[in-house]
């Protein structure tokens, strides 16, 4: 259990978001590495996990970016959560299969990409290894209508032996964005297209 609740931070509240990201990363370390591995634990630890990606989905502002510190906190995070699911996909035991056959995504992915202080400004994508938010529906008027001005508009298949973090495993997925976690790396984007108000202009 962490000791920083989640849901009632404030997404300003820099220390205590890395504390309690930092808490759930090192509970989902300690729990791979633990030889006293019960239900009753990893129901403890998923608690923790849903925990933090519901922070994430709730305090994710689409043409904002995250403070460095909290963005490698959440980097941290996803990257230890990857490792326990790709183990638990071999588990022996059959609530560990479960969980990791529900949220390790394959499949077609979509993601906006714009600057909502500088909507004029054409977002390139970056494949830095950063895990990013992506939906697995192609079309959002939602954020499409908070970005405004010049979008970025990409499409993305995600193959095995590479998976996504599917958030709607675990109810984590805010409205109908169908929200998976995955990097933007280069060999897995099929389509990038720079939308304005004006014109359509396919890349």
């Amino acid at each position: 259990m962490l000791s920083v609740n989640m849901y009632s931070l404030w997404k300003d509240d820099t220390s205590n978001i890395i504390k309690g990201i930092g808490e759930a990363t090192n509970n989902i370390v300690n729990y791979r590495h633990s030889l006293n591995v019960t239900e009753k634990r990893f129901c403890e630890l998923i608690e923790d996990v849903q925990a933090v990606c519901d922070f994430w989905t709730g305090n994710t502002s689409v043409g904002v970016p995250k403070e460095t510190a909290e963005k490698e906190a959440f980097q941290k995070f996803f990257s230890e959560l990857m490792q326990l699911l790709l183990e638990m996909k071999k588990s022996g035991t059959i609530f560990e299969r479960r969980i990791a056959a529900n949220m390790l995504y394959t499949g077609k992915v979509y993601r906006y990409l714009g600057n909502k202080f500088q909507p004029e400004k054409i977002v390139k994508p970056s494949y830095d290894n950063i895990y990013v938010s992506w939906s697995k529906h192609p079309q959002n008027d939602y954020i499409e209508s908070k970005l405004g001005g010049n979008i970025t508009w990409l499409s993305c298949e995600i193959t095995a032996p590479r998976y996504g973090i599917d958030l709607e495993a675990i109810k984590s997925s805010r409205g109908n964005e169908a929200e998976v976690v995955f990097p933007t790396i280069k060999e897995c984007v099929t389509e990038i297209r720079y939308i304005s108000e004006e014109n359509d202009e396919q890349d």
